[in-house]
This record gives structure tokens, sequence and C-alpha cells, in this order.
């Protein structure tokens, strides 16, 4: 007795079937992200055209007294951890090297800077340090809840929990996308005109694109 075989169609269905569910679950486990960043590019694209109060950021600055020079920028950045208490892990820490600058119209060289950061995404500081020097230039800011979502939508935190959620709902839209294409096509349907239709927006992206460039 022969086996039957499959055909194309039930094969082709199956696929749909659990393309769409999993559109569906992919779909609704980034809807809040979705959202969060829908909410936040909106007030960051009209802030200016619409006088939008896209949330507001607090500064201090402060100038703190050292025991002594420390002699790395990492022995400076555990300094400042113990002073506040902070793990050092929220800190990171960059040396700027010599640079030539201009100074009343001569050449001279500037000094390194050594630069401490504290992350967060509603409280976070700087501090900034010169080699030798006994005191350190620090700047804490307090950002409100919308300027700090918005600071969780551009990522400036750093924080790698909330990279690698942000990479996987970017992940996330691209897989939209793609599985949204082909239940859209069916995978047989009218192929021209879904082709044009991307075509036309990839046109219009470019366009706006490009006068903005």
């Amino acid at each position: 007795m022969a086996v039957p075989t499959e055909t194309p169609s039930g094969s082709r269905g199956r696929f749909l079937r659990l393309l769409r569910k999993a559109h569906a679950w992919v779909g609704l486990s980034g809807a809040s992200l979705g959202l969060l960043f829908g909410l936040t590019g909106f007030l960051m694209s009209h802030r200016s055209t619409l006088k939008i109060q896209a949330g507001h950021t607090e500064e201090r600055r402060v100038q703190i007294e050292l025991e002594q020079p420390p002699a790395t920028i990492e022995a400076l950045a555990e300094g400042l951890a113990t002073r506040f208490s902070l793990p050092l892990s929220r800190l990171r820490w960059r040396v700027q090297p010599p640079r030539p600058a201009r100074f009343g119209g001569q050449a001279v060289t500037a000094a390194p800077v050594w630069t401490v950061q504290v992350l967060g995404h509603a409280h976070f500081a700087r501090a900034t340090y010169l080699p030798g020097n006994r005191t350190v230039d620090l700047e804490q800011s307090d950002a409100s809840p919308l300027a700090a979502l918005q600071r969780l939508h551009r990522a400036e935190a750093g924080q790698v929990g909330w990279i690698l959620l942000a990479d996987a709902f970017a992940g996330s839209l691209l897989f939209l996308i793609l599985s949204g294409t082909l239940l859209w096509t069916r995978l047989s349907g009218p192929r021209v005109l879904s082709a044009g239709l991307a075509l036309g927006g990839a046109l219009v992206l470019t366009l706006i694109a490009s006068r903005a460039w």
C-alpha cells in the first residue's frame, strides 16, 4: 500500500498557520516596547514643531577634593565608587589623550582628560578630572520620568540588559515585517503588487531622508 505524500497546498497551509501564530505571539510580546518606542519617538520628532514639553533634566555641578591624586583612571573610578557607595559595574571610564589646540592664537597641546560616568536612565553623573589635580568636577543629572523614557529610547544609559532587550525588539520587528509580507501575499498572491508597495515605501523613505541629510 502506497503511503500518501503531503501535497504542496497542504504543506503551504500548515506553514502559513504556524507563521500566523508566530506573527501574533511575537507581536503581542513586543507590544509594550513598541508602545514605548512609538510614544517617545513621536514626542522627540514633534517637540520643536508642536512645542511639546518632552521632559526635563535637572543638573547640579560640584567640585570634590581628593586625598591624593590617583595614579590611574581605574583608581579614580574605584575611589568614586567607594565614596558614593556605587557598584563599580555601573561606572564607565575613558581617557582623552593630549591633543593639539590653539590658545590666544598660539598652538598648544591640551592636557589629557579622564572621564568617569555613572550610568542610569533617570539618575546619572559624570566626573571630569585633569591628571595631577586634587579636585574632581562632578556633574549630576536627574531626569524626569518622560526624559528617562527618552533616554531608554536612545539607549543612552548603556546597560547590558536594556541593550539586549532593544536588540530583541529590533529582531522582532524584522521578523514581523518578513512574516507579515509572507502572510499578506499568502506565498502565492499578487507578488507584483507587493513588490511595488515595498519599492514605493523604500523610495519615499529615501526621498525624505535625502532632503534631511
